[in-house]
């Protein structure tokens, strides 16, 4: 075999074996649905929890028959208050998956809505603010009071029984008693008010996302209005996690629950909060915040106990927008941890939604619904809700994803000084995550270091990272890192590289085998390949007939001929002794006659 073809050979097993795990991969998704769909066919729709429905649903689609089965199994769930089981989480994942399949759950958003409370674990502050000295009315209450604030922006007096002053004399702090009352401000200089917020015994501050202005003598009004989904008489922070999206993915206004979800993320981590306010907000800080929970680079795990495989499927249907690295390696470490049956963990509820966050397939019509309209087939965006507002958000419109709404305008994206961000020179780190802008595809939301400023941890070895916490396949070691960091570094473990060789030399050694059984057929191949075999006679004009090569065409310079030299006698040699007759197998009689008629052939 020559170079050529040696090369030729190598090239297509390459080939192969790079289509071998792209199959590998596609098989991996394909095997799973098959096996979600067999396992919720065993059990049937109807004996599966609500969360196993609504998943299952949402996985499922796209094929008829799961859609209307799933679908029928749970509407039968459904209680009479409209609600599923009297919870806020398994109603709001009803209504998403319901609404997915494009069926009214008016009347269940409007529980969801009846749930509302103001909560108890956030203290309010009012904030007036001016570039000069003014006098200003605060009225509520069909009282007036009348403040003033200083050039050193401090506020002279409290302002009746609900403001009394607060954090230095710089605002106003609102009685939790008056929460939901309206408040009326007029200054004789031109001026701005805000809402302020904490958690209780916080040290966080939160500004709304609400600022309004007049100019003087004019007027603004201020009303807290925030609110969380009650279980009972107490908010649940899971169930407004979910009751929120599923409003926002219906249309509702998201904004009045945000202040409690933002002021007690911390304390609730355990949801991995950061999946569901990035999707409310779009905000890139929590989407940093999600990247940066990611472990070891493959999948999240909010806390130690906590189920990584469903917690990776809640940040994959945050990601589902979203193109980048985080959501291709969780996907890749779902496909290596994979089960051979297809299904993950062996669950119907983690296997559903670890397809529709990672996979989706769009949704069929069945059971004569009417059919599905597509947001994007009539020029409309598809978008997360925190990046539409609620007046655009058109609700009879289908976006792929279940966490997407259909908005009218055509979402704008910030620039990356809006984002608080910065662009990273040549030769600079980012120190944080980088997010796409208007105005350019690496807006460092963190600081630039200098490749000679890089922390001791990076600076020892490519393979160390500073992270927020080290991931099981990961030992903190004690180089520095910035910000408070732990300097990770990947534990001792075989290297992946060692499979694809151990594969590659059983490879070998099976082509190796094969080659010593058909020896015989290959010498063949080896000796047809060598002398060019065609079949019958070789053509008379093939063969000079003379000492000298045949002229060459015309226009062609006839080349030096070659020196040939007479054939010279040679002595005859004896005869060797004749070998004793050994017996020939018929297999070694039919070489011998292919070889003697090839020899024949070539000549």
């Amino acid at each position: 075999m020559t170079k050529k073809e040696l090369v030729i050979v190598l090239l297509i097993f390459s080939l192969l074996l790079i289509s071998l795990v792209a199959a590998q991969n596609e098989t991996g998704i394909d095997k799973a649905y098959s096996c979600l769909k067999n396992k919720v066919s065993d059990r049937g729709c109807e004996d599966l929890t609500v969360e196993e429905q609504a998943f299952s649903l949402l996985a499922l689609a796209y094929d008829s028959s799961s859609h209307a089965d799933c679908k029928s199994a749970l509407l039968d769930e459904m209680r009479d208050d409209d609600s599923w089981e009297g919870k806020l989480k398994q109603t709001a994942l009803a209504v998403l998956a319901l609404n997915y399949v494009n069926y009214n759950t008016e009347d269940s958003e409007d529980w969801l809505l009846t749930q509302k409370k103001v909560p108890s674990e956030l203290d309010w502050f009012l904030e007036i603010d001016s570039t000069e000295a003014t006098e200003c009315k605060i009225s509520y209450e069909g009282t007036d009071r009348t403040i003033k604030i200083g050039e050193d922006k401090k506020i002279n007096r409290a302002a009746g029984s609900c403001l009394s002053l607060s954090e230095g004399s710089y605002w106003l702090k609102i009685k939790s008693t008056c929460y939901e009352t309206n408040f009326t401000i007029s200054c004789d200089k031109d001026f701005v008010t805000t809402l302020i917020y904490t958690k209780k015994s916080g040290s966080t501050y939160y500004v709304s996302s609400t600022t309004n202005s007049a100019p003087a003598e004019g007027e603004t009004e201020e009303r807290v209005n925030a609110f969380c989904l009650k279980q009972g008489s107490s908010c649940d922070y899971e169930g407004t996690l979910w009751g929120a999206l599923a409003l926002s993915v219906t249309g509702h206004d998201k904004s009045e629950f945000l202040p409690y979800l933002i002021a007690l993320a911390e304390d609730n981590e355990q949801y991995l909060p950061s999946a569901f306010l990035y999707k409310l907000t779009g905000y890139d800080e929590y989407f940093s915040t999600l990247v940066e929970l990611q472990k070891s680079s493959k999948y999240w795990q909010a806390r130690s106990q906590n189920n990584k495989l469903y917690d990776t499927a809640l940040a994959l249907l945050a990601l589902q927008s979203v193109s980048g690295e985080q959501a291709d390696n969780a996907k890749q470490w779902l496909l290596d941890i994979q089960p051979s049956e297809g299904c993950w963990g062996n669950s119907i509820r983690d296997t559903a939604f670890i397809l529709h966050a990672g996979w989706p397939k769009p949704p069929t019509s069945a059971g004569g619904e009417p059919t599905v309209t597509y947001c994007e087939d009539y020029s409309y965006f598809c978008t997360s809700p925190g990046s539409c507002l609620s007046s655009d958000t058109l609700g009879n419109y289908h976006c792929a994803s279940s966490l997407e709404v259909c908005c009218r305008t055509e979402p704008v994206d910030q620039t990356c000084s809006d984002k608080n961000g910065i662009v990273c020179q040549s030769g600079q780190q980012c120190t944080g995550s980088t997010v796409t802008s208007s105005d350019t595809s690496s807006c460092c939301l963190g600081s630039c270091l200098d490749s000679s400023d890089e922390t001791e941890c990076a600076s020892y070895s490519s393979d160390y990272s500073c992270k927020v916490s080290c991931g099981d396949d990961e030992e903190s070691l004690s180089y520095t890192c910035d910000f408070g960091d732990v300097c990770c570094a990947p534990k001792s473990s075989p290297n992946r590289s060692w499979i694809w060789i151990i594969i590659l030399l059983i490879l070998l050694i099976i082509l190796v085998v094969l080659a010593i059984i058909f020896r015989d057929q290959l010498k063949i191949w080896f000796f047809k390949i060598k002398n060019k075999f065609q079949k019958g006679p070789a053509s008379p004009q093939t063969r000079p007939s003379s000492g000298f090569p045949p002229s060459p065409p015309s226009g062609i310079p006839r080349m030096m001929p070659r020196r040939i030299f007479p054939p010279q006698r040679r002595p005859m040699p004896r005869r060797p002794m004749r070998a004793p007759p050994q017996k020939s197998s018929a297999k070694d009689r039919e070489l011998d006659e292919t070889l003697r008629k090839l020899r024949e052939m070539s000549k």
